[in-house]
């Protein structure tokens, strides 16, 4: 995976993706690091979408300009002095944008441009081969990638009424309620979520949310009769808080999946 994020699900994916039902085409509102779609079993179709500008030109340039990116990471120094400049200044190519943003990211502490962080390993090198496997990944599946408000991306997806709708799964990960992220979206607010909700839950397919145990979630989950799945503790910036899967489905549920709202 090229990317480093804060939130990415890539050690609990597998415990993710054990509550999803059987289908052909996923739609994926918030990509972000790719965690998820990287480290699950592939959808027959995948339709991924991410509305931060750097994230979909990072995933975008992989694509389409896949040898230059590597050759130009290869010359990227390692140093505070690349890392100041990656922070402040905008250039015009969009390969330097994309090497800019990998640097911040992959190099920041925390996935964040504040602390250049330095390790013992070779870290250039990781990403170079973690570039190769993301993109063989994504050209080896049939993907569709978006760069849409999550409110709008449904009615940009055309073949939908090709496709059963049991065969459809729409998985959010969006930006969690008061927690911190890097992401270059603005503040997640409560509106954001009720509207994450509805595109997530009312648009006529399965659904499945991932988020935190947060009061005004589980509040909506209940008030829509919705599933809550417990994935698993987590720690996000030193704070200890349960991952949650929402579901608008029925899984097979175990004694801990009811705990969280019963408490």
């Amino acid at each position: 995976m090229m990317l480093r994020r804060l939130g990415n699900k890539t050690k609990i994916a597998a415990d993710i993706y054990k509550f999803f039902p059987k289908h052909t085409t996923r739609i994926i509102l918030f990509f972000g690091a790719g965690g998820d779609f990287f480290n699950m079993p592939k959808a027959k179709y995948t339709f991924m979408n991410d509305y931060d500008n750097n994230v979909y030109l990072c995933f975008d340039v992989l694509m389409r300009r896949k040898t230059e990116l590597i050759e130009y990471i290869k010359m990227m120094p390692i140093h505070q002095s690349f890392f100041d400049e990656a922070k402040t200044r905008q250039p015009d190519n969009e390969i330097e944008k994309v090497v800019y943003f990998l640097m911040l990211s992959n190099f920041g502490f925390l996935g964040k441009p504040d602390t250049l962080k330095l390790g013992l390993g070779n870290s250039k090198k990781i990403l170079l081969e973690n570039i190769q496997k993301s993109y063989k990944t994504l050209v080896e599946n049939s993907n569709y990638f978006l760069n849409e408000d999550f409110r709008n991306v449904i009615k940009k997806i055309s073949i939908m009424d090709k496709i059963k709708i049991e065969n459809i799964l729409i998985y959010s990960d969006p930006p969690y309620l008061d927690t911190t992220n890097n992401y270059n979206l603005g503040v997640w607010t409560e509106q954001d979520v009720i509207d994450c909700f509805d595109v997530t839950f009312n648009s006529g397919f399965k659904g499945a949310m991932s988020e935190f145990d947060h009061p005004f979630i589980l509040q909506q989950a209940k008030e829509r009769n919705l599933n809550v799945h417990i994935i698993g503790e987590r720690t996000n910036l030193k704070n200890r808080k349960t991952e949650i899967l929402i579901t608008n489905y029925k899984t097979q549920p175990t004694l801990f999946d009811f705990l969280i709202l019963n408490n």
